[in-house]
C-alpha cells in the first residue's frame, strides 16, 4: 500500500511518526501500512529532523528488518553524512549491507554497495572505496539501473578528483552526466549538479575559470534537483569559488551568503566548515586580516571537531597564509607541517603543493633562503601540469638570492661600478609607472563605464520578467474564475434536474402507480392479465430508477449528514451490488468542511469509484481520508488490473479529466500511481483553509 508524503518534505508530522511506530507491528495488513509510511515520512524528507526520530528509526531497524523498512538505512546515514561523521555513516551502511543480503534484494544490496563506496571516497579509505564501488557495478549489470549507474560514475569522478587524477577524474564525471541527461526528469535528486560542479572544480584547478563558470551555471540551472537545503548550499558554495578563482569579490560573497542562509536549516558541518573558509578568503583580499583570522580559525576548529581529515590541510594553509601576513611566522609554521603531513597521507598532491608554496613565501619573508630553495623544488615537483614559466623563475631568483649571501664581498666591490647603471634603470622605471598608472586609470573608467552599462540591462531584464509574471498571474487568476463558473453552473444544473426528476417525473409514475393499482380493483378480471402485471412492474422499476438517479445527482446525506456520511452511504450502495467490495476509512475529519467544497470532493470520490466499477475489473477498493490540522489526504486504491501510467498520461479521458479540473480548482495536487497486474493508486492533498470549514 502507497501512502503520498509530499507534505512532510520538511521533517514529518511527530505525531504521525509516533502512530506509525506504535502501529507498525500491529497484525495483519495494518501493520504493514504503518512500517511504509513511517519509511515514506522520513525518506521523503531526505533526512532526519531530530535525535527522537533518529532513536525512533534505530527502534525500528532493531525490532525487525524486512523488505519494507530496510529503506531506513539510509536517512540514518544521511543524518551521520551531513555531521561529516562519516565513520558513524559507514557503521550504519556496513549494517544495511548485511541486511539487505540476509534478505537477498539485490536492489538494496547494490544501493548500498555503491553509497558505502561514496562514504570511503569522502574519508580517503580509496581502496575500500574501489573494493565497494566496483561490487555495485557488478550486481547493477543485472538491474540495468540508470540512476546507479550515474551514482557510481560521480562517485568514482570524486575519487579520482581528490586524487589529482584529473584525467579519470573527468571521464567518470562525464559518463555521470550523460547518463542522467539521458534519464530527464528520472534521475536521482541532488546529483546532476554535483557532478557538473566536480567538472567545474577540475577546470577551476587547471586554470580555465571561464569552462568552470558555464558548469556552474549548469548547475543553477537543475539546482531544483537538490534533494535538500544542504545540496542547494553546496551548489552555491562552488559558483562562489568559481568567481574567487576570477578575482570577482562582489559575486563571490553574494554567493557565499546564499550558501550560508541555505546551510541553516540542515547545518551540514562539511559545507559550514568551507564557508567559513570563504568568508575568510574574502576578508583576507579586503585586506582585513582580523576578520579572516577568525574565519580560518573557526573552520579548522570544526574540520577538526567532525574528523573530516581530508579538508584539514586546506584549512591549515588558510590559516597560515593570514598568520604569515600578520608576522606570526612560528604559528604560519606549525599549522603548515600539519597541512604537509595531512595532504601526504591523502595523496593530495595539489594541496601538499600549495603548502610548499606557502612554506617557500614564509622562508623568504624570514630571508632563510636555503629553505625556500628546499620548499620550492619540492613545490615544483607536487605542482600540476599547469605549472608556468613564471613559477620557475622564482625558484631561479631564490636560488640566486641564496648565492648572493656567499658573496656578499663580490656584490659590494661591484657597487660602485653598477651605479650608473642603476640611475638609467631608475629613469626607466619611473617611466614605466607613470605609464602603467595611465593605463590603469583608463582601464578603471573603461570598467567603471561596463559596469553602468551591464546594471541598465540587469535592471531592464527585471522589469521585463516582473511584467512577464503579472501577465501569468493574471491568465491563471481568470483560468480559475472561468474553472469556477463552469463547475457552479454544472452544480446548479444537476440540482435542477434531480428536484425536476424527483418532484416532476418522479411524482408523475406515483400518480400512474396510484391509477393502477385502482383499475385493478375496478376491474377483477385484469389480476388474470400477465401483461397488465408485467406493465405495473415495469412502472415501478421505472420509478425506483428515477429516485435513484435524482439520489445520484443530489444526495440529501450530503446536504444534511456531511460529506463523511455521504461518502459511507456511497460506499455501502456500491458494496451492496457484491461485485466491488469498498471499504471507507477516516482519520481526523470530526468538524463538516463548506458545502461547495464537500460536493467538489464528493463528485471527486463518485467520478473515481465509477472508473473503478468501469474500467478496472477490481474485486476490492479503499478509501482513506486523512485530516491533519488543515491538510486533507484523500487516497483511493483498488485491486484492479491497472494500466501504464505514462500512456494514459498522452490520452485524454473524460473522467480523469473531470476530476483534474475539480482538483485543480480546489487548489490541490493529484497524483495516479498504476502497475498492470497489480492495481491502481490515485493520492490528492489539499490545503483546507479556516474559511473552508464549519465549526
Amino acid at each position: 500500500m502507497k501512502f503520498n508524503q509530499s507534505k512532510y518534505l520538511n521533517g514529518g508530522s511527530p505525531d504521525l511518526i509516533n502512530i506509525a511506530i506504535l502501529r507498525a507491528y500491529t497484525p495483519k495488513t495494518m501493520s504493514r501500512f504503518y512500517r511504509i509510511l513511517l519509511l515514506s515520512i522520513i525518506c521523503c524528507s531526505g533526512k532526519i529532523s531530530s535525535a527522537q526520530n533518529r532513536d525512533s528509526i534505530r527502534q525500528v531497524l532493531s525490532t525487525k528488518t524486512d523488505i519494507t523498512t530496510i529503506g531506513l538505512f539510509r536517512p540514518l546515514a544521511s543524518y551521520y553524512i551531513n555531521r561529516a561523521r562519516f565513520d558513524s555513516a559507514a557503521l550504519v551502511y556496513q549494517e544495511a549491507l548485511q541486511s539487505s543480503k540476509k534478505l537477498k534484494s539485490l536492489y538494496w544490496e547494490t544501493r548500498y554497495n555503491t553509497w558505502l563506496g561514496g562514504v570511503y571516497v569522502n574519508t580517503g579509505i580509496y581502496d575500500s572505496a574501489e573494493k565497494y564501488l566496483n561490487a555495485g557495478f557488478a550486481l547493477n549489470q543485472q538491474l540495468k539501473n540508470d540512476s546507479i549507474f550515474a551514482q557510481y560514475y560521480q562517485n568514482k569522478g570524486a575519487m579520482y578528483q581528490f586524487q589529482s587524477d584529473n584525467d579519470r577524474a573527468t571521464e567518470n564525471l562525464l559518463k555521470a552526466v550523460e547518463v542522467m541527461e539521458k534519464m530527464g526528469d528520472k534521475r536521482p535528486k541532488g546529483l546532476l549538479p554535483h557532478a557538473y560542479q566536480d567538472l567545474a572544480g577540475i577546470y577551476n584547478n587547471n586554470g580555465m575559470h571561464e569552462k568552470a563558470r558555464e558548469y556552474d551555471q549548469k548547475a543553477l540551472a537543475v539546482r531544483k534537483d537538490a534533494s535538500n537545503k544542504s545540496e542547494m548550499a553546496k551548489i552555491f558554495y562552488n559558483v562562489a569559488i568559481t568567481y574567487n578563482y576570477m578575482q570577482n569579490d562582489e559575486l563571490f560573497k553574494t554567493y557565499l551568503d546564499s550558501a550560508r542562509l541555505a546551510n541553516q536549516a540542515d547545518q551540514n558541518l562539511r559545507i559550514e566548515s568551507g564557508i567559513l573558509s570563504g568568508f575568510g578568503i574574502y576578508f583576507e583580499h579586503q585586506n582585513k586580516l582580523d576578520s579572516a583570522l577568525s574565519y580560518y580559525q573557526r573552520a579548522l576548529q570544526l574540520t577538526r571537531e567532525t574528523g573530516d581529515s581530508y579538508f584539514l590541510a586546506e584549512k591549515a594553509i588558510n590559516l597560515a597564509t593570514v598568520l604569515k601576513k600578520l608576522n606570526r611566522y612560528q604559528e604560519a609554521s606549525v599549522l603548515l607541517d600539519e597541512a604537509v603531513k595531512s595532504s601526504i597521507e591523502f595523496s593530495d598532491f595539489q594541496m601538499l603543493a600549495e603548502a610548499y608554496r606557502v612554506k617557500k613565501e614564509l622562508a623568504t619573508s624570514l630571508k632563510n633562503y636555503s629553505e625556500a630553495l628546499v620548499a620550492a623544488e619540492k613545490y615544483k615537483q607536487y605542482a600540476d601540469s599547469f605549472t608556468n614559466s613564471s613559477t620557475k623563475q622564482n625558484i631561479v631568483n631564490l636560488e640566486a638570492k641564496y648565492q648572493n649571501q656567499k658573496k656578499e664581498k663580490e656584490i659590494a666591490e661591484l657597487t660602485i661600478n653598477n651605479k650608473e647603471k642603476e640611475l638609467a634603470v631608475l629613469k626607466r622605471n619611473r617611466f614605466l609607472l607613470i605609464g602603467g598608472i595611465v593605463s590603469a586609470a583608463l582601464l578603471l573608467l573603461l570598467g567603471f563605464a561596463y559596469r553602468n552599462s551591464r546594471q541598465k540591462q540587469l535592471l531592464a531584464q527585471k522589469e521585463q520578467e516582473v511584467q512577464q509574471q503579472q501577465i501569468q498571474f493574471l491568465e491563471k487568476q481568470q483560468q480559475v474564475v472561468s474553472m469556477q463558473s463552469m463547475i457552479n453552473g454544472q452544480e446548479t444544473e444537476r440540482t435542477r434536474i434531480a428536484k425536476d426528476l424527483h418532484d416532476g417525473l418522479g411524482g408523475l409514475f406515483s400518480t400512474v402507480k396510484m391509477y393502477f393499482g385502482t383499475l385493478q380493483n375496478e376491474v377483477k378480471d385484469l389480476e388474470k392479465n400477465e401483461l397488465f402485471h408485467k406493465t405495473a412492474d415495469l412502472i415501478g422499476t421505472a420509478s425506483t430508477e428515477v429516485r435513484r438517479i435524482a439520489h445520484n445527482m443530489m444526495p440529501e446525506v450530503l446536504m444534511k449528514l456531511g460529506l463523511v456520511n455521504a461518502i459511507s452511504d456511497l460506499c455501502n450502495h456500491v458494496s451492496a451490488g457484491k461485485l466491488l467490495k469498498v471499504k471507507f476509512e477516516v482519520h481526523g475529519m470530526n468538524d463538516r468542511l463548506n458545502a461547495s467544497t464537500e460536493i467538489m470532493l464528493y463528485r471527486i470520490v463518485q467520478e473515481l469509484l465509477n472508473n473503478i466499477i468501469k474500467h478496472a475489473e477490481a474485486t476490492e477498493a479503499i478509501i482513506q481520508f486523512i485530516r491533519d490540522d488543515n491538510r486533507l489526504s484523500i487516497i483511493i486504491e483498488d485491486n484492479g488490473r491497472g494500466f501504464d501510467s505514462q500512456e494514459a498520461a498522452n490520452q485524454k479521458k473524460a473522467g480523469i479529466e473531470t476530476v483534474k479540473s475539480r482538483v485543480n480548482y480546489l487548489n490541490g495536487k493529484l497524483t495516479i500511481d498504476s502497475q498492470s497486474g497489480i492495481g491502481t493508486t490515485v493520492m490528492m492533498d489539499f490545503l483546507i483553509n479556516d474559511a473552508s470549514s464549519n465549526s
